[in-house]
Order: C-alpha cells, then structure tokens, then sequence
C-alpha cells in the first residue's frame, strides 16, 4: 500500500520524509520523497484562492455599482493561484496512483485547511487521515505517524478557517466599494488593516490633540544611619481624586510645611529580585527588537529572516508565533550553540546544564521559538543586515545557557498625610546573562528605583534633618508609533477595547498562544498589513516613526464604528467556534457580515466628502492640461484610469500617462512638483548617480514630461581669463 503525506510546506515534508522514509534526505532535497510505503509532498502553504466577485457574476464586475451591493457567496469556489498550478497538477498526479492520504497540515485551523481544500478542488474520495506534528524533531514525528486521526473527525478546524476566508474577501469587497463609490476615490476596507489603521490615527490625534498640564510632584531628603536619601511622595487615591498626578500645590505645601526640619521614621524591607534572561524570538517580538535595536522594517526583518533560512538553512521557521522550546531542543543545543558561536567567530561561557523557562513541552503548538540551525553559515558571507539578524537571534538563544542578573532591592516608606514617602533602591549583585550581552534592554530598570540613593539595610530606620522641595513638571503627550511598536500594539490590540466583553473575547481567542495577548492578524501577516497601508496612502514613515496621513484621518472618522474597531475579529471568533463545532453552518460568519453591512448600507458616508479623494492636486499636466495629483510618494496626471486585470494585477487602460516620479533618488516634495509644473527651475541637493556619487544641481520639466537637470557652470579661474 502506497500512502501519500501532504504537507503544508516544503521544510515540514523534508523533516517527515526524513523520518519515516528511511531515507537520508537533505534540506534541499527533492520532493516528493518515497519509501517504507509513504510519499512524502508537499504544498506552499495555500494553493487555492476564493475567485474573484466578477467571475462568477459579471454584475460584480468594473465599473463598480451600489445597486449590485452586497456580494455574497455561500459556499465561495476557489482557484489555484497562477504561480502555484503546476504544483497542484503535480499533487493531483500523485493522488491517482496511492492508496490513502495524511493530512499533514500544520496543527492549527489554517494548516486544516490548507489541505482539506486541496482535497476538495480536486475531487479526492479515498481515505483521508490526520497526524498532528508539533516539531521537527524526527522521534516525535515518528510518535505523531502512529496516532493517526480520521481526518472527518478534523474538519470543523478547517471549515471555521474557510469561514474566516470568506468572510474577509465579503466585508473587503462590500466595504471598499461602499466607501469608494459614496466617497469619489478608492478608500479600501479591512478586517485587520482598518483596526491597525485606527491605533495609528487614534495615537496620533492624542499626540496632535494634548494639552500640556503643569503638576507636581514632591520630594524629601534627609540624612540616615544608611546616608544621605531622597524619597519621594506617592499620593494617595483620595488625594489623586481619579487623575495620575497633582495638578495644584495646595496639599503638597502643607507637608512641605509639616515635615521640613523634622525627623521621620521609615520601615525597610530587603529583598533579592532575579531578572531572568528573555524567552527567544518570535516574529512579533523580533520584528519589534529589529526595529527598535537597527530601524529595520517590519517587512525588510521578515524577509532577512526569509534568506536567512532559504539561502544560509542558519534559522529554524521564521514566522513562528511561540517563543517556548521543547527539550528536544536544550539536549541538542550544545551542537547548535557551537556551530552558532563558529558561525559568528565569538565564544560565550555558556552552562547546558541551566534550564531555562523557556524549554517548556506544554507552551509548544503548531510552532516553536526561532533557534539558530545547526548549519554553517559564516557571517562573513552575509549582508550586514542578515548578520545583525542572525547574531541576534543566536544571542537571544543563547542567553537560555546563562544565569539570570540578581539584585539586592529596599523598599523604605513612611505613612505622612495624603500619601507616603516611598523609596527603592536598587543594587546589581551578579550580572548574570549580562555581563555577556549587554545590549538586553530593560525597559523597566530604573523606572521604579533610584541609583543615587544607597541600598538601605532591613528594618526601622529615621529620616533626619527632612528638608522638602516641590518640583514642577509638565505633562507629555504619547509617543509616535515605530513599526516595532505598531506591531507589538497590534499582537496586544485587547488593551484598547473598551467593553470588558470584546476584550476579553479577544483575550481567549488567544488562549494557549504565548505572546499573543488579544491581537489582531497573525505573526506572519502584520508586516504586510502595515505594508499595505503604506501602498494605499493610509500610513507613511516620517523620521523613523509610523504617521497616519491626513487621508487616513478623514476617512477613519467617518467609518461606520461597528465595522472600524476589533470587535469585528471578537465578534467573528465566537462565530468561527460555533462553525468548528458544527453547530451552525459554515456561511454563518459570512450572513453576519452581510447582516452588519446591510445595517449601514444605506446611511455611510451619505453626503461626506475627503477633500481631492485623498490626492493633493499639485498643478496642471503638461501633456493634457488636466489637474495633476499625489499619488503616494508620485503625482500623476487625474487623466489616468487604472483596471484590475485578471491575475491580480493593475493595467493602465486610458489618460496621458504623464507621471512625476522624482529625480536620481529624490522625490519631490508637493512645492517643488507644483514648481516644475509651473515651468520653474527646482534645486535639489544630495542626489545620487548610477555610480553611486553625490551631487547637486537644479531640474526642469519638459513638454515631454520628462526631468532634466541643469548644472550650473563652474567660475572660470584667474588664469583662465582674458
């Protein structure tokens, strides 16, 4: 008997095949592989796609209609994607010839999926089975080969997986149109993009909208048996009244009065705190340190860690959701850490006989953190991107084999009217993991001690010769979100819901899932949300920090709030549980979304308007005469008319064509386009040639409609005069 594994993805198949095949198989190695009974294939991640609205009514098709509005799909068909149906057809070929199937998906309801729609499309009625693989590891696999499920028994995981599918291109297609058609330009919808858009335009109207407050805050020094020491005062609620600081001095003036020139009895207590060393990466999380540590991206640290797995093998699967290990992995971690510390030409004193937290069997799922592999790859023939990458990965795991940093800490406080005297000292004893990686950040040390004060010892001490100062502050608004921050915002969206229910709805869907604490998208698709976001003008980078456009404000405050916020995701979940329980049928989700839409199909947007539908309108176009627009980092001529083609793809159909891109890799700001359109010369200072050299010069616009620089001519020299 002849029994055909599908995989979900290429790696997954290797390490199966490796395992059950009897075969020696590289991490390059060819599949499908054969032996022992079984072929092992694999897909690519999802080969099908929902088809498009138009293909299967025309009426959904270009020019778009209200009047065709909603589009609604039961049971929406599906398509392979252009670039992966050769693959399908290869798959196909190897079904007719075997005898059964196991679904090797990955162990969520997307890798469920994955295969039970490949299965569909293609008409499969044999026997079908499940394996579960949560690692790599070739034992495990072998032990998951023998506790086979029968794949009906699985399918509810998959069905609230095409419940969830379709439900996205249905609120999209419906969304989009609705705002786009009511609105005058294309303003696009989206279950996670919308909510990630919403952080950043409620972040920055905080920022743009805070008032700056004076308050107060006290402070009390005197002399001890331990020294000299400050404390400071803590008000309590009553005092507080609801706010977080003192906005007059009324009541601190009357304890600057009672206490200045008194002694004070305090109590301390001494206690020793551990900080142990940070769990190894997820995507979330190193998309955030990468940002934060080298102002990387959330989509160029993405697709490092890509290469770095497809063209050096250095990583395990990059776009893990865990940051927890199996065992497995610390008995292997000598020979990986070894090849590691080669790789990087360093050699740290670590201790494989420490067991970290973060090698926990129970906190490992369909993934595990990302680990250094056990493969050469010398820094010195990558980028010096990918090797900030690497090394940092390597270090976060090798922190795992050295002891935590431990400090002595004192607590002192002292009961006075309003409040207390509180203060904390804090002493490094043994550094631990940092003494050899100190570029680990602690946010939070120092933020609740004091360095200059000296550690006080256990027990009832007096605060002698108190002499009080009250200190004026002012109030700060939030800072900017970096890409770092934005996604990190995004994995913990819970936080910023207001009703208790939604958030905690949010927070169990997220149960079991370490670092996922009520979010929005996954691991995997934060980067591109972002990056779409950008693309379609909502989001733009000023100085390193995500910045909501004026576009994207305008059009967040008039989206309908039962389709703007995360309650969308909360809402569907609890749906998407009922679907994989078999409870209700699996175009339930998709008639909520129709029902919610219908809700405000009829008032959206009615009589609103954004000025110049998003676009700034620069100037007239000297090709036709019509009005040119930005468009993104561009101005292009409102002549032009754009088509979505049939592969996903937009094709130019009418309009001049005229287009301002920019010149030698400056782009123009909206004064120097409108400049050159009105005939004038722009300077530009710092472009750079095709060589790579810098230079300076002025550029004009032709009737073409092409750039060309003017250099101005250089002095003639004295001797060089007649």
């Amino acid at each position: 008997m002849s029994k055909l594994v599908i995989a979900e993805k290429p790696m997954l198949a290797r390490d199966i095949a490796r395992a059950i095949t009897g075969k020696e198989v590289s991490e390059s190695a060819r599949l499908p592989i054969s032996g022992n009974g079984y072929t092992v294939c694999a897909c690519a991640g999802h080969l099908l796609e929902l088809v498009e609205p138009d293909a299967i009514d025309p009426k959904w098709g270009k020019p778009w209609s209200l009047d065709a509005l909603p589009v609604e799909v039961h049971n929406w068909p599906k398509e392979p994607t252009e670039d992966k149906k050769s693959l399908v057809e290869e798959i196909a070929g190897l079904l007719e010839t075997c005898d059964s199937v196991i679904a090797a998906g990955d162990p969520d309801d997307e890798g469920q999926l994955i295969v039970d729609e490949l299965l569909d499309y293609l008409g499969y009625t044999g026997k079908v089975e499940r394996v579960y693989v949560n690692d790599n590891i070739e034992k495990n696999i072998v032990k998951a080969f023998d506790k086979l499920v029968p794949n009906d028994s699985c399918r509810g995981a998959g069905n609230a997986a095409y419940a969830r599918q379709m439900a996205d291109m249905c609120f999209g297609v419906n969304e989009t149109r609705l705002a786009t058609k009511r609105l005058g330009g294309l303003f696009t919808v989206g279950r996670v993009q919308t909510p990630t858009l919403g952080l950043v335009v409620m972040r920055d109207n905080a920022i743009e909208h805070h008032v700056t407050r004076k308050f107060y805050e006290l402070s009390a020094r005197g002399t001890s048996d331990a020294g000299a020491l400050t404390f400071k005062f803590k008000p309590g609620k009553e005092l507080l009244a609801g706010e977080k600081h003192l906005f007059d001095t009324d009541a601190l003036e009357a304890l600057k009065d009672k206490l200045d020139g008194r002694d004070l009895p305090f109590e301390t207590t001494v206690s020793k705190k551990q900080e142990n060393p940070p769990l190894p990466y997820n995507l979330t999380v190193l998309l955030s340190d990468m940002s934060r540590r080298f102002g990387f991206t959330a989509a160029k640290t993405q697709q490092i860690t890509q290469d770095l797995r497809d063209k050096y093998k250095a990583i395990t699967y990059n776009r893990s959701d865990s940051q927890y290990l199996k065992e497995e992995h610390r008995e292997q971690a000598p020979a990986v850490l070894s090849q590691a510390m080669e790789n990087l030409g360093v050699s740290w004193p670590l201790d494989y006989s420490l067991h970290s937290k973060a090698f926990n069997d129970g906190n490992v799922t369909a993934h595990h953190g990302i680990i250094p592999q056990e493969a050469k790859a010398p820094v010195s023939k990558m980028t010096t991107e990918e090797a900030k990458v690497y090394t940092a990965i390597c270090e976060r795991y090798a922190m795992q084999f050295l002891p935590p940093a431990v400090y002595d800490v004192s607590e002192s406080t002292a009961d006075v009217d309003g409040g207390s005297l509180v203060l904390t000292a804090k002493r490094l004893i043994d550094a631990g993991f940092k003494a050899v990686f100190g570029n680990v950040s602690d946010e939070s040390d120092g933020a609740d001690s004091d360095s200059e004060n000296p550690l006080v010892p256990e027990g009832s001490h007096t605060l002698d010769g108190i002499s009080c100062a009250i200190d004026e502050k002012e109030t700060t608004p939030p800072k900017p979100y970096t890409e770092g921050t934005l996604i990190a915002d995004m994995a913990s969206i819970a936080k910023y819901v207001k009703d208790p229910e939604i958030r905690e709805i949010l927070k169990r869907k997220d149960d079991g899932k370490k670092g996922e604490h009520g979010g929005i998208g996954t691991t995997a698709t934060r980067s591109s949300i972002i990056e779409g976001l950008k693309t379609r003008g909502y989001l733009e980078e000023r100085k390193g920090k995500v910045r909501a456009t004026d576009k994207a404000k305008a059009f967040y405050a008039l989206l309908p709030p039962e389709i703007r916020g995360a309650d969308v995701t909360a809402r569907w979940w609890l749906i998407q549980q009922d679907i994989a329980d078999g409870k209700v049928d699996v175009n339930a989700l998709q008639d909520s979304v129709i029902e919610v839409f219908n809700h405000h199909r009829e008032t959206a947007y009615v009589g609103a308007s954004i000025a110049g539908t998003g676009k700034a309108v620069v100037g007239k176009c000297p090709k036709c005469g019509k009005d040119v627009v930005k468009t993104g980092t561009i101005y292009a001529c409102s002549s032009i008319k754009n088509e979505k083609q049939e592969d996903g793809t937009w094709k130019e159909v009418s309009g001049c064509g005229f287009k301002l891109f920019g010149f030698c890799t400056k782009k123009f700001t909206e004064k120097q386009a409108a400049s050159l359109l009105d005939g004038k010369a722009v300077s530009l200072r710092g472009c750079k040639s095709k060589a790579g050299k810098t230079f300076d010069c002025k550029v004009v616009l032709q009737k073409d409609g092409s750039v060309e620089p003017i250099f101005t001519p250089r002095k003639p020299t004295k001797k060089g005069r007649r």
